[in-house]
């Protein structure tokens, strides 16, 4: 790979997002050069809030291109990709914070690592978030609750599955190969990847190029946020059945189990071997996972030292558990 390949920035966005903003902001403090790289968005529609900021990139000195059409996201990423001059897409999203050595970062691992098309990193949560966002970014981050996300305490690099788009360069022709699927969304980075895996190809995870991804500041947001990668997740099982996962369907088994040894009890049922099952049974199994999103509030406690984020920390793991896995099953009942 040349020292310094052109690199294009492409972002799907609504348009409506405030903290383009912050992100365009970002992107005029990388420390690239101006001339090696350019900023491609592409919107449902003109917004004031793109114009604005587009123009401001271009103020900057910036490349900027802006393109237009009401399509989801892995279209948008396909447009961006088409009319892309590099070699190299950085992908991002229109609620990230780069840091300004994000490109840099990133081209060396590609450079140091020639069996990698792709690279990605951690994304963090902005320290200006509430806190409850500032707990969601800890329950993903959080490498003994939701280590897949590949987001914090994981210092070294390291081959892996997926990567999410908030946070993903790649080379060009890699995605001009595989194409984003045109209509699912969300969950269209990790259908992405698992074609990607069968193409051959394979995705580093490097701690240093990092990101800053605002999260759902409130709790109906996020049940929504969980319940839509829930209901995709389903879609790209159907798709993919080899990408079969036991654990995305934990919570799902559990409750059947759970609400199984209940109605066993209630009814006064024998259970083969056993005999009657008393109802202590389920209720200590209620009460263990209740003990466990007490764990995870401490957890978080002990990690941050702020007492609210400890305190949403349990209803967080809740709202995910119970949003992701509703989701799941909306997904495989409901006719693609």
């Amino acid at each position: 790979m040349e020292t310094e390949p052109f690199v294009s920035i492409v972002i799907p966005t609504t348009g409506e997002v405030k903290f383009i903003k912050g992100l365009v902001e970002s992107v005029t403090e990388l420390d690239y050069p101006k001339e090696k790289f350019e900023l491609i968005l592409v919107g449902d529609k003109p917004t004031t809030l793109l114009e604005k900021n587009s123009k401001r990139a271009k103020d900057e000195g910036i490349d900027v291109t802006v393109e237009y059409k009401p399509v989801p996201a892995g279209q948008k990423r396909n447009m961006g990709t088409r009319i892309a001059k590099g070699s190299i897409i950085a992908f991002t999203d229109d609620d990230t914070i780069l840091r300004e050595d994000w490109i840099r970062n990133g081209l060396k691992h590609l450079s140091e690592n020639e069996n990698y098309v792709g690279v990605g990193g951690p994304n963090y949560t902005p320290k200006e978030e509430l806190p409850f966002a500032k707990a969601v970014g800890r329950i993903f981050g959080s490498k003994f609750l939701f280590s897949f996300r590949y987001t914090v305490g994981h210092s070294k690099a390291r081959d892996i599955a997926h990567n999410p788009t908030c946070n993903y360069l790649i080379k060009k022709n890699a995605v001009q190969e595989v194409k984003f699927h045109g209509d699912l969304w969300p969950g269209e980075d990790v259908e992405f990847d698992i074609r990607l895996k069968k193409a051959g190809y394979r995705i580093l995870y490097a701690p240093d190029v990092v990101v800053w991804h605002h999260r759902r500041s409130r709790p109906t947001a996020f049940l929504k946020q969980m319940f839509n990668y829930g209901k995709t997740r389903a879609q790209v099982t159907r798709m993919h059945p080899e990408s079969f996962d036991i654990r995305h369907f934990a919570f799902v088994l559990a409750f059947i189990v759970l609400m199984s040894l209940y109605s066993i009890s209630y009814l006064e049922l024998e259970i083969p071997m056993i005999g009657e099952l008393d109802i202590l049974v389920p209720l200590f199994l209620n009460g263990l996972y209740f003990v466990i999103l007490g764990l995870a509030g401490i957890l978080v406690g002990y990690q941050t030292g702020k007492f609210k984020q400890a305190g949403y920390a349990p209803l967080v793991l809740f709202i995910q558990h119970f949003g992701y896995s509703l989701g799941l099953v909306y997904g495989f009942i409901r006719k693609p």
